[in-house]
């Protein structure tokens, strides 16, 4: 191993040393001396209770929100009639999605914070294949990315509920 000076490589990897490899959306998002010390790790978006890692039987359907039910479909909605069914590459409305469901975290106990991101995501699954289903009915060979008629995702969008019908055993 060689070390380069003060200013080289070493010295920057350090947990300390302010250099980071990854994205941080925030201040808030920093995890403290404090927070390293009582294992209260917080993600990027500052939610403490995030971490997976030791934990079990957060993969379970929990109540959420209508509010944030809603907030799901209608990120669904937009990546087929924005993008035809594919995620976008605007990370600008990735963030804004995100942080919305973030700071909804923040308002459940953090026993329940995994849950409800788990709870949001099968939800966002079971609305995508219902409406890819429903595409595939009306256009036989469609994929992901190929165009859809606008009025066929209005009919769509029209017939599915931001509920998703979610079965709560999943």
């Amino acid at each position: 191993m060689r070390i380069i000076g003060n200013m080289g490589w070493f010295n920057r990897m350090g947990p300390f040393s302010g250099f980071t490899t990854g994205r941080r959306s925030a201040p808030q998002g920093v995890n403290t001396l404090e927070d390293l010390r009582s294992g209260k790790f917080k993600n990027s978006y500052g939610v403490e209770g995030m971490c997976v890692t030791g934990r079990s039987g957060w993969r379970k359907i929990i109540d959420v929100s209508d509010e944030m039910k809603q907030h799901v479909f209608e990120d669904v909605k937009n990546s087929y009639y924005k993008y035809n069914g594919m995620s976008g590459d605007n990370e600008a409305e990735w963030d804004a999605y995100y942080r919305t469901l973030n700071e909804y975290y923040k308002t459940l106990p953090v026993e329940d914070r995994l849950s409800a991101c788990w709870t949001f995501n099968q939800l966002h699954l079971e609305i995508s294949g219902k409406v890819t289903s429903a595409i595939k009915a009306s256009i036989p060979g469609w994929s992901a990315g190929q165009p859809i008629p606008t009025d066929l995702l209005d009919r769509i969008f029209a017939g599915i509920s931001a509920g998703g019908g979610l079965d709560r055993t999943v």
